[in-house]
This record gives C-alpha cells, sequence and structure tokens, in this order.
C-alpha cells in the first residue's frame, strides 16, 4: 500500500511564501486495516522525540523539530537525509529546490529576495558526512522493512503567486486547499491503483470536503465516510480500485508521512527566508531579520520602508494580502 500525508508551513505569515508539502511511503500492509505505524517500523533510525545521542532522525511536526533557539539543525538533517533514500543529493540549495520543488523555480525568480546569496552555504547548518551517514542508516532500515519513500514534493507559493491567486478567489482558505489538491490529484494519479491512504491536516479552518472534492475529482466517486469538527473522512472510487482520503487535526502526531512532509515545508519556507533576510541585509547592513508572521512582519516593512520604495518594489510583490 501507499500511504502519504500532506502539511504545510507559512499559512499564517505577512511575508514570505507558503509552501505545501508532501509525502508518500510504500509498504506491505491492508489499506483498509488500521494504519500501521511506521515510527515503530523505523524504529531503529527515526524518533518522535529528539535523541540525546543524535543516533536517530528526528521527525515530527515541524514546529517541535524546529525552533529559532536551534535554528535548521535538526530539521535539516532529517530533511536531507529522507531526501537521500531517494538516491538524490543536492549540490546546493537551488539544486534542492529543483529536485523538491520544481515548479516553483520560474515563480521565485520573479522575486530577487530569493535569488542565491553569494555567502550562501549548503547545507546551511548540517555537515554533509555526517547526514549522509544518518541518510545510509535510514535507507538501510528501510530496506530492512521494505519501507520506503517513493514521493517527497512541495508546491511553493511566492508573494507575488500568492496575492494573485487570493484577488482571484477572495479566500485563503480556497488558496490553501487548491495548492493541497494538486498534490492530490497526483497522489491519485500515480499510486491510485496501488492501495492508497492519504491523510491530511486540516486545511485552514475547513471542517468538511465532500463537495470541494466531487468538484475537483470527477472522475472518481465519492463516499463521505465521516465528517465531524476534528476528524473528516472519504472513500473514493474508480475502475475497481479505492483511496482512503482522512482530513484531521494534528494529522502530523498520527501519521508520520504527514510529519516528513509538514517539516520539508518548514525547511523550505525557513531557508528561503534565509535569502529573503540576506537580500534586505545587503540593502540595509545591521538589519534585524524576520520570521515574517505580523507583529514582527510590520516591525521590518517599517524598517525597509524607504528602501524597498527606492528600489521600487510594489507592495502586491512583497506583501501577503491575507
Amino acid at each position: 500500500m501507499i500511504l502519504a500525508g500532506i502539511d504545510e508551513a507559512g499559512y499564517g505569515p505577512v511575508l514570505g511564501p507558503l509552501v505545501v508539502g508532501c509525502c508518500a511511503f510504500e509498504f506491505v500492509a491492508d489499506p483498509e486495516a488500521a494504519l500501521p505505524c511506521l515510527w515503530s517500523r523505523l524504529k531503529k533510525t527515526v524518533s518522535r522525540k529528539r535523541s540525546k545521542s543524535g543516533r536517530k532522525l528526528h521527525i515530527n511536526d515541524s514546529k517541535l523539530v524546529y525552533s529559532s533557539a536551534i535554528g535548521l539543525f535538526e530539521l535539516e538533517r532529517s530533511v536531507l537525509a529522507f531526501t537521500a533514500t531517494l538516491d538524490r543529493w543536492p549540490n546546493d540549495l537551488n539544486d534542492f529546490l529543483n529536485m523538491t520543488a520544481a515548479q516553483a523555480m520560474t515563480d521565485l525568480a520573479e522575486h530577487g529576495w530569493y535569488d542565491p546569496d553569494p555567502a550562501e552555504a549548503f547545507p546551511c547548518e548540517q555537515h554533509t558526512a555526517s547526514v549522509r551517514v544518518l541518510a545510509n542508516g535510514l535507507k538501510a532500515d528501510m530496506d530492512r522493512t521494505a519501507t520506503h519513500c517513493v514521493y517527497l514534493n512541495a508546491r511553493v507559493i511566492p508573494e507575488r503567486q500568492y496575492n494573485r491567486t487570493i484577488e482571484a478567489t477572495r479566500n485563503k482558505g480556497s488558496l490553501l486547499f487548491s495548492t493541497a489538491a494538486l498534490h492530490l490529484d497526483h497522489l491519485l494519479k500515480t499510486f491510485g491503483q496501488r492501495g492508497l491512504v492519504i491523510f491530511c491536516d486540516r486545511q485552514g479552518g475547513r471542517e468538511h470536503y465532500g463537495s470541494l472534492l466531487r468538484l475537483m475529482f470527477e472522475e472518481w466517486s465519492l463516499e463521505i465516510v465521516l465528517e465531524t469538527e476534528s476528524r473528516s473522512e472519504y472513500w473514493l472510487t474508480r475502475n475497481g480500485h479505492g483511496v482512503r482520503l482522512i482530513f484531521c487535526e494534528k494529522a502530523e502526531a498520527q501519521c508520520l508521512p504527514v510529519a516528513v512532509a509538514s517539516m520539508l515545508s518548514k525547511y523550505l519556507r525557513e531557508a528561503l527566508m534565509g535569502r529573503f533576510n540576506a537580500y534586505w541585509a545587503s540593502m540595509l547592513p545591521g538589519l534585524t531579520p524576520t520570521a515574517g508572521y505580523h507583529g514582527d512582519g510590520g516591525r521590518f516593512l517599517i524598517d525597509i520602508e524607504s528602501k524597498r520604495r527606492e528600489l521600487g518594489i510594489a507592495d502586491a510583490d512583497l506583501i501577503r494580502s491575507r
């Protein structure tokens, strides 16, 4: 069967990109039975908790793996290790973006602050050799348990594209769902005949998804299994094949692929915000960097106001409208 997860990073900020990640694993199991715990299957190399010895990869909600205090250290190690199990190793951040979010490269190129910084290091905070050792252990654990990562991808939506979509839909939640739906479409087309189960974190404040799923995936028959405040579940069928689709709160704590999707999304956003801050610091030496969230994002905009007007940067290209 295929167990896939979808999660986002950057839904709330006023600055920087929105990123929606997706991860899928293949292993032998009954998709209609209770879902197996991939943390247990890969327990030799991954853990929900931070490893004091550093011998296990910390896999959980990105908010628990990343913090401003410890930076990208743990998040980067885990994300790059999973990437390496797909026999891919990036030479630099642009290479990593091409591997995991190639469709965003054109949009990112429209924003000067996402261009590579001359002083940019990659990996950002890890040593390549140590990540490769962990990746080799993870790959061996995957081979031992026949549990393999088969898909790791993200949709990156920078400010200009974000604002254009919001202008068209007038709805932030619709933007998030339509972006997640791009992953859903890929998963259905690629893995829909292989016992696919998809876990998604709740999409903004949305609770029910049946009508949207019927609209977007007309070629699939849809059965509403459950719709509650905290969990909604659907059964999609086509040509004798079924797909189980679950939206729930805190999905990243229940499903390892959702946690990996969350971490990939956060890693890409933070890496791009590193470029963002480096760009503005090159214009205004001594400028205090920002994570882009409301409050500090407002402070940052005040600090760069004169310079961005001088550079002719329109609000719609820099500041997210919602």
